[in-house]
């Protein structure tokens, strides 16, 4: 059963990386002969996807038709209200949905009046999420003091000013290699000229195990792990001007490239990920790595910087790719339960859907929303995600600001598990960056409000009870009573999972 479950989920990741899924797709996948033994523990919803007649799937089609119909009314709506309001990025409808006032979701689960939980707690400040002009040299250099180059600032001021802005371009290789882990932030500058000189020899002596070893070149490990990153760089970012033109004869004449040209970008890129394959041999290189690395390539333009860029980038989220899937199971359960503490009514939509596995969010999670974004939105948001300033899984808030950008139409209008896959793969390159960081900056505000309101509940319910023991033989009616409201209160209240408690935490795991 634990061998199935394993090659279960590794079906499901073949199928996150179809972008425009169908039922032919997944009829073609699944009737391969070592697939069709999978299929009946394949979530109902992707059987139902094989099974479904054709003439419901032409409703089915009519109901994607009207769920991209509503968005685009909606988002020309926000547009317009946009031109009258400039300087507001969020809708005012979903502001009210989200007031400092009400928090809707638990009036809709529980009998326990918002006014009650929120009341007599001084410590909770009004929610304020705010977006900045992004970070410029002036003021990245105003960081660091003239004289040695050290940092002269709180880390966290620097973490927030990229946070809520970003980076301009021209600092950008500077700033990266401090949040990748090249530049410790204690380091001076003298300290850190050594640092890339030391880097470039480590990196000289790690590709040498493969560069100059025919032995190693021979092995058939090598060459199917050569075969496997040529396939994935040949197929990264082609349209990038990086990588677009094949200006140099290939350096292998038998190589699987369907063309005999390359360029010097796409060979430095090869050589990153081989040598990447033997630091960390017990990981290797896995699909999807060159995803990933594309950016940090061309951000920092040279070889040896961007592969100590992509390892520091690996180190947070290399266990997205180990075989056994626990990082990534967790991950989307941890979505599961942010969802339904946030959101029950979206919960109860997903769970009657059979969509609760959130197989739309996998290809999200594995490669950090690379494939949802233009070129300088990916950029962008992952140096945000890199500061961990609210949280050092911030990327599932920003999952969930883009599934609660798209409740209502889900809800309105998609009633199966394939619609709302196809739906939310198809928002790809049509999600709005700055609004959705605003949304998702709320959401994490939101739902650190409600966190410590429950706490501060459960505690006073606590110490109630206490104190009706402690008295019990004075006013024993009285007081089994009290002790009985309080029970019933905070057994109503939403339950705080230790993985929804992880999300307060900015170290990464």
């Amino acid at each position: 059963m634990e061998h199935i479950e394993t090659v279960k989920w590794n079906v499901l990741e073949r199928f996150s990386k179809v972008a425009r899924f169908s039922r032919d797709t997944a009829a073609n996948i699944l009737e391969h002969p070592l697939a069709r033994p999978l299929v009946p523990h394949l979530p109902p919803g992707v059987n139902n996807l094989l099974q479904s007649d054709p003439t419901v799937g032409e409703y089915d089609a009519g109901r994607l038709y009207l769920a991209k119909w509503a968005l685009s009314v909606a988002e020309q709506a926000e547009d317009a209200a946009r031109l009258e309001h400039p300087d507001q990025l969020l809708s005012n409808n979903w502001k009210k949905r989200w007031s400092d006032a009400e928090l809707r979701p638990w009036e809709e689960e529980t009998e326990v009046g918002t006014f009650e939980v929120l009341s007599g707690d001084p410590t909770l400040l009004p929610l304020h999420a705010s977006r900045s002009e992004p970070l410029n040299a002036e003021k990245w250099f105003s960081f660091f003091d003239d004289i040695e180059g050290r940092l002269r600032v709180e880390v966290n001021e620097v973490r927030e000013a990229v946070f809520r802005g970003g980076v301009e371009d021209d600092i950008r290789i500077e700033v990266w290699k401090f949040f990748l882990g090249i530049y410790p932030w204690d380091s001076s500058r003298v300290e850190r000229d050594s640092i890339l000189e030391a880097k470039k020899k480590e990196y000289l002596d790690l590709k040498r195990e493969w560069w100059d070893d025919p032995e190693v070149q021979s092995s058939s490990n090598y060459k199917e792990q050569k075969c496997r990153i040529e396939k994935d760089v040949i197929r990264t970012d082609r349209t990038i001007s990086f990588f677009a033109v094949e200006d140099i004869p290939h350096p292998d004449p038998l190589s699987s490239a369907s063309s005999n040209l390359t360029n010097n970008h796409l060979e430095s890129m090869k050589a990153i990920l081989m040598t990447y394959n033997f630091y960390k041999k017990d990981l290797g290189y896995v699909q999807g790595m060159s995803d990933l690395l594309a950016p940090v390539y061309v951000v920092m333009r040279d070889e040896i910087a961007a592969f100590w860029a992509f390892v520091g980038f690996m180190e947070r989220v290399e266990s997205n790719f180990y075989r056994d899937q626990v990082s990534m199971r967790k991950q989307l359960l941890t979505l599961d339960h942010l969802i339904q503490f946030m959101d029950p009514r979206l919960y109860k939509h997903l769970q009657k859907t059979e969509s609760l596995n959130l197989f739309f969010c996998f290809r999200w999670i594995l490669i950090w929303f690379k494939r949802e974004f233009k070129w300088d939105d990916v950029l962008c948001l992952w140096e945000v995600l890199w500061t961990d300033y609210l949280s050092s899984q911030f990327h599932l808030f920003f999952a969930l600001a883009i599934l609660d950008k798209n409740r209502d139409i889900i809800m309105e209008n998609l009633k199966q598990f394939d619609e709302i896959l196809k739906y939310v793969n198809e928002l790809s390159m049509n999600i709005r960056l700055d609004e959705t960081l605003l949304r998702a900056e709320t959401l994490f505000l939101q739902f650190q409000r409600m966190v410590r309101a429950i706490d501060r509940k459960r505690s006073e319910d606590t110490k109630e009870i206490s104190g009706v023991r402690r008295r019990k033989g004075k006013e024993p009616e009285n007081g089994e009573e009290e002790a009985s409201t309080s029970n019933a209160t905070t057994a109503k209240l939403p339950v705080v999972s230790d993985l929804l408690r992880e999300l307060l935490n900015k170290e990464s795991p």
